[in-house]
C-alpha cells in the first residue's frame, strides 16, 4: 500500500475573472460582497495604508485609467462649418473673437472722407439700419409690455412641468438603484450562507482526510509490523525445523561400531 503521510490538505487555486477574459483580459479582478464582508477598523488602515502606498509607487495617472476604455466617437459637424470652427478652436483653447460693434456706431465719414459721396451713401445706409433696428427694439418693447407676462407665465409653466418630469425621472432611478441594491443585499446574504456552509463542510473534509490519512498511515504500520513479525516467526519454525529433521535422521540409523562388534 502507497503511503500518503505527505497527501497536502484539499485547496482549489482562485483566479479573476479578468485573467482570461473580458476588456481587463490579463489583469485580477476583485470579486467581494461588501454587504456581508466584515472588515475591522486595524485591518481597514492596514488596507487603506497599503493602496496608499501603491498609489505612491504607481507611475500611472488617473488619466491614463481611461486609456484602458473603448475610445469615444468624435465629433459629428459634416454640413455645420461654423460648429467645425468653433469645435477647433475651443480644443485648440484659442481666445474667443470679440464681437465687432462698428456696426452699431452711428459715425460720420472721417475728415479726410468728407467731400467723398461713397463714404457718405455708405453712412447714410449704416443710420438707416440703425434707425430700423431701433424700430425693431419699440415693437419688442410694445410686445413685451402687452403680452410679456403671459409668455412669462407659460414659459415657467412647462419649466415647472419639465422640472417635474425630470424629477419623476430621479425619482424613478432612485427606485431602481433601491430596488438593485436590495437584490444584491438579499443576494449577497443568500451567497453568504451558502459561502459559510461550503466553508464549513470543506474544513470538515479536510479534517476527515486528515483523520482517514493518520489512520492509514496507523494501519500500514501495523501491516509493516505484521509482516515483519510474521518473517520473523516464519524463519524461526524453518530453522527449528530444519535442525528437528537433522536429528530424527541420527536415531533411525545404527551406530557403525557395534555392528561390527556383533559380527
Amino acid at each position: 500500500m502507497a503511503s500518503s503521510k505527505s497527501a497536502p490538505m484539499l485547496a482549489l487555486p482562485s483566479a479573476g475573472h479578468g485573467q482570461g477574459y473580458g476588456w481587463r483580459k490579463g489583469e485580477d479582478l476583485i470579486d467581494a460582497l461588501p454587504y456581508i464582508d466584515s472588515m475591522p477598523a486595524d485591518v481597514k488602515k492596514q488596507v487603506d495604508s497599503l493602496i496608499e502606498e501603491e498609489m505612491r509607487r504607481s507611475s500611472r495617472k488617473p488619466a491614463d485609467y481611461l486609456a484602458d476604455f473603448p475610445p469615444l466617437p468624435g465629433p459629428r459637424f459634416e454640413g455645420h462649418p461654423l460648429l467645425a470652427a468653433e469645435y477647433e478652436r475651443v480644443k485648440a483653447g484659442a481666445p474667443m473673437q470679440p464681437l465687432d460693434v462698428s456696426r452699431f456706431r452711428l459715425e460720420a465719414p472721417p475728415q479726410a472722407k468728407r467731400s467723398d459721396l461713397g463714404a457718405w451713401r455708405a453712412a447714410l445706409d449704416n443710420a438707416s439700419a440703425q434707425l430700423e433696428h431701433q424700430g425693431a427694439r419699440i415693437a419688442n418693447l410694445e410686445l413685451l409690455l402687452k403680452y410679456g407676462d403671459k409668455a412669462w407665465r407659460a414659459q415657467a409653466s412647462h419649466a415647472e412641468a419639465a422640472v417635474r418630469a425630470l424629477e419623476r425621472e430621479v425619482a424613478a432611478a432612485r427606485a431602481r438603484t433601491q430596488e438593485l441594491n436590495q437584490q444584491r443585499k438579499l443576494g449577497q446574504t443568500v451567497a453568504g450562507s451558502e459561502l459559510r456552509k461550503a466553508g464549513e463542510e470543506y474544513y470538515a473534509l479536510c479534517a476527515k482526510n486528515v483523520q482517514i490519512t493518520a489512520a492509514c498511515d496507523a494501519l500500514e504500520a501495523e501491516v509493516d509490523a505484521l509482516k515483519a513479525s510474521l518473517g520473523m516467526a516464519a524463519g524461526t519454525a524453518g530453522a527449528a525445523a530444519g535442525s528437528n529433521g537433522t536429528a530424527h535422521a541420527g536415531e533411525g540409523q545404527p551406530p557403525q561400531g557395534g555392528d561390527a562388534m556383533e559380527e
